[in-house]
C-alpha cells in the first residue's frame, strides 16, 4: 500500500465510525457538503487560484491547494447547516436507527471523498504519477470518481479521463 491508499483507508475508516457516531441527520448534511463542495470547487478553483498565484508558483499545486480550500470550505458551511437544523428540529430518532444509518452515510461520505481527492491528484498531477500509478485501492476509486466527473467541466473531465486510462493500463497489467 503507498500512502494514497493509506489515505483512503484512513478517510474511509474514519468517516464511518464518525457517521455512526454523529447520526444520519448530520451526516446526510455532510454529504450533501461533499457533492457541493466538489460542484463549487471544479468550478471555482480557477478563481482562487489567480488569487493564489503570487504565492504559490506550481501550477499543479496551485491548482490543488484552491481546489482543496474551496470544497473545504462548502463542506465546512453546509456541515455547519447541518448542525443547526439537528438542534432546531430537535430530532429524536431511536438510537440504534440513528447510529446505523449514520454509518451507512459515513461510509458513503468516506467514498466520496476518496473519489474526490483521487480526481484532483489523477487531474493535477503528472501523466504516470507513481503516487496513482502504484496505488492498490485507486482502480476501485475510480469508478466513484468516473461517476463524479461528469459534475466537471468538459476540460477538466478529459484531463482525468485521459490520465485515469494511462493509470487503467497500467492496473491491468498487474492484475
Amino acid at each position: 500500500m503507498n500512502p494514497l491508499d493509506i489515505t483512503f483507508c484512513i478517510v474511509i475508516a474514519f468517516c464511518l465510525i464518525r457517521g455512526a457516531f454523529r447520526g444520519i441527520v448530520k451526516e446526510a448534511s455532510a454529504i450533501i457538503g461533499v457533492f457541493g463542495g466538489f460542484f463549487a470547487a471544479y468550478t471555482y478553483y480557477p478563481l482562487l487560484g489567480e488569487q493564489l498565484s503570487r504565492f504559490i508558483d506550481s501550477t499543479a499545486w496551485l491548482n490543488i491547494i484552491s481546489f482543496l480550500i474551496i470544497f473545504g470550505a462548502v463542506f465546512a458551511a453546509v456541515s455547519a447547516l447541518g448542525v443547526l437544523i439537528k438542534y432546531l428540529l430537535k430530532v429524536v430518532f431511536l438510537g440504534w436507527v440513528d447510529r446505523l444509518c449514520g454509518a451507512g452515510f459515513g461510509l458513503v461520505k468516506g467514498i466520496l471523498i476518496s473519489a474526490v481527492l483521487l480526481m484532483v491528484f489523477a487531474t493535477f498531477l503528472d501523466k504516470g504519477a507513481p503516487l496513482i500509478r502504484q496505488s492498490k485501492t485507486a482502480p476501485y476509486v475510480t469508478i466513484v470518481s468516473e461517476a463524479l466527473s461528469s459534475f466537471a467541466s468538459k476540460d477538466l473531465r478529459q484531463e482525468f479521463t485521459t490520465k485515469i486510462e494511462d493509470a487503467r493500463k497500467i492496473w491491468e497489467k498487474r492484475f
